[in-house]
C-alpha cells in the first residue's frame, strides 16, 4: 500500500513539522491537527515551556524519519500545494538540501492545508530534508521526487468532519 513509485528514488532523510503556540491556544487541538496532517500520531511531541518574558509557550513538533511515512505526509498536502512547491522550488530549496515551507495554522486546525508566508499569522513550519549523493543534481532529484508524489497526492479527510 505504501510502495515506492516506480523509477523514482525517494531520497528523503527526514521531515520535521514545528509549531510554536502561545499559552492561550489549545495545544492539544493543534497537536491533533498536526497528527492528522503528518499521519504519524506517535511522532508528535508537545513541550510546555515559558518564553523569555515568562509567558507560557507550547512547542509542538513532529519528526518523521521513515521514507514511506514521509511520502504519505507529503502526498497529504494535495496536488495544488505540491504544484506550488514545484513552481517555487528555486526559492524554497536551500544549500542544506532541505525544502522549507509554511502552512497556515488556523486553516490547518480547520482541516484545510494552505501554504503561508512568514509574517504575522501563526504557521506550521516544515523542513523536508533530502539525502544528497555525490554527482547528483539535488534540485533535479527534489523536483523528480515531488513530481512523483504529485501523482499520488490527495488531501486527507478529517476523521470527525461532517459535510456542511
Amino acid at each position: 500500500m505504501d510502495s515506492k513509485p516506480e523509477g523514482v528514488n525517494m531520497p528523503f532523510a527526514n521531515l520535521t513539522w514545528r509549531v510554536t503556540a502561545s499559552g492561550l491556544e489549545d495545544e492539544l487541538l493543534i497537536a491533533d491537527a498536526l497528527s492528522w496532517l503528518c499521519g504519524e500520531p506517535e511522532s508528535i511531541e508537545l513541550e510546555r515551556t515559558k518564553s523569555y518574558h515568562g509567558s507560557k509557550v507550547h512547542m509542538i513538533t513532529s519528526k518523521i524519519g521513515r521514507r514511506g511515512a514521509i511520502r504519505k505526509a507529503i502526498s497529504n498536502l494535495g496536488p495544488n500545494l505540491l504544484n506550488t512547491l514545484l513552481m517555487q522550488l528555486e526559492s524554497r530549496l536551500h544549500e542544506d538540501n532541505a525544502l522549507y515551507f509554511r502552512l497556515d495554522l488556523d486553516n490547518l486546525v480547520r482541516g484545510k492545508i494552505i501554504l503561508s508566508e512568514p509574517g504575522g499569522k501563526a504557521t506550521v513550519k516544515a523542513r523536508l530534508k533530502f539525502k544528497a549523493f555525490p554527482g547528483q543534481d539535488t534540485r533535479q532529484v527534489v523536483k523528480d521526487s515531488l513530481q512523483s508524489l504529485l501523482e499520488r497526492a490527495q488531501t486527507p479527510v478529517l476523521p470527525d468532519n461532517e459535510e456542511e
